[in-house]
């Protein structure tokens, strides 16, 4: 799959040939540096926009479905301020479901997600974790086959990014949904992992499997060869022999 953008009278491209499956029920992380390609694979899978060549092959459970089918879990939590937080994670529902249902859907969601005390606070009077969660459980409410995140702990400081991590491990296991996580952490893409892309000016520089256990503690032994491999698919051998 390409996608090119057009700049001034020349022509970028974005994904230069990527191909790239992603097993149902699998948690596969997309490491770049900025202007790697990473936001744009992930509108490109939630048809935001099309690709300039190539195409997206997708199960039957999801092109019949349509939109609703793919999540998408954005770096802000873009939560409605006058909505508190049970109604934004209702908001999705509206008009799709009867009021019973959507109360019942909305009540076991905050429940999954810690919140069931906070449902009738609003977004200014909760934390910036709480927000995010909150948002994850908008895009959840709809039951998506697959949920796109992209890079939303950016913005959280590490203890609170470190707890949210352990809970999104959780939930991939708890649901057999499939996350695609966008990240330009090389630790967080080690902790939450089961695959990592790395990708570097639109294509695919390294593609490695972790069949480690979660949650990992990414300190540990374990972890060194592959936080190597990572950082080296990212920066290069040569680079990174300099910074050593």
């Amino acid at each position: 799959m390409t996608k090119k953008y057009p700049l001034g009278k020349e022509t970028v491209s974005a994904l230069d040939g990527l191909s790239l499956f992603l097993p149902k029920g699998s948690f596969t992380v997309v490491l770049g540096r900025s202007g790697s390609g990473k936001t744009t694979l992930l509108r490109l899978l939630a048809g935001l926009e099309k690709p300039t060549e190539g195409r997206i092959l997708l199960p039957e459970e999801i092109s019949t479905r349509g939109r609703s089918a793919v999540g998408f879990v954005f770096q802000e939590p873009r939560l409605m301020p006058w909505l508190t937080a049970g109604e934004n994670v209702a908001f999705a529902l509206e008009g799709r479901l009867d009021k019973a249902t959507i109360a019942d859907r909305t009540a076991s969601i905050l429940a999954m997600l810690g919140l069931e005390a906070f449902r009738d606070a609003y977004p200014d009077q909760i934390s910036g974790g709480m927000a995010q969660r909150i948002a994850l459980g908008r895009t959840l409410a709809l039951d998506p086959e697959v949920v796109l995140m992209d890079e939303p702990f950016g913005a959280l400081d590490s203890f609170t990014r470190r707890r949210l991590q352990d809970e999104i491990a959780a939930l991939h296991q708890r649901t057999g949904k499939t996350f695609l996580f966008v990240t330009h952490d090389v630790e967080e893409a080690l902790a939450l992992g089961e695959t990592i892309v790395v990708l570097d000016a639109g294509r695919i520089a390294d593609h490695l499997d972790i069949a480690l256990p979660r949650p990992r503690e990414t300190g540990c032994p374990e972890f060194l060869p592959l936080r190597r491999r990572v950082l080296e698919a990212i920066v290069g051998k040569t680079s990174l022999a300099e910074h050593r």
